[in-house]
């Protein structure tokens, strides 16, 4: 996987930068959120904590993906419910494999 930045943009009045990636997994998946999270946290050199990634948009026939990631200066700056989407769509990512497991039959057979 290979993350190159397109732009990056100052936003002042939200106290975060708005980033812009372009994503090459030749020959894998679509990578998942935690795997693009701490490569652009490293990228970036700043905490996973201070970092949402907004969207991921896989483009169509090709080992190519969009990603917008908002970047926020300080942690308090950073909105609760973009939080709490953030934790709800990594946690979303992982529980795939409960749904494998087979369940109780019914009690009346």
């Amino acid at each position: 996987m290979k993350i190159e930045i397109v732009s990056q943009k100052k936003n002042p009045l939200m106290g975060r930068e708005d980033v812009h990636l372009r994503i090459n997994h030749d020959g894998q998946r679509t990578p998942s959120r935690q795997e693009i999270l701490k490569e652009i946290a490293h990228s970036l050199k700043m905490g996973e904590n201070h970092i949402i990634i907004d969207r991921i948009f896989t483009v169509q026939g090709q080992a190519v993906s969009n990603a917008k990631v908002l970047a926020y200066e300080k942690r308090e700056d950073v909105p609760v419910y973009k939080i709490d989407k953030m934790k709800r769509r990594m946690k979303l990512e992982k529980e795939p494999d409960e749904e494998k497991k087979p369940g109780k039959g019914k009690e009346g057979e």
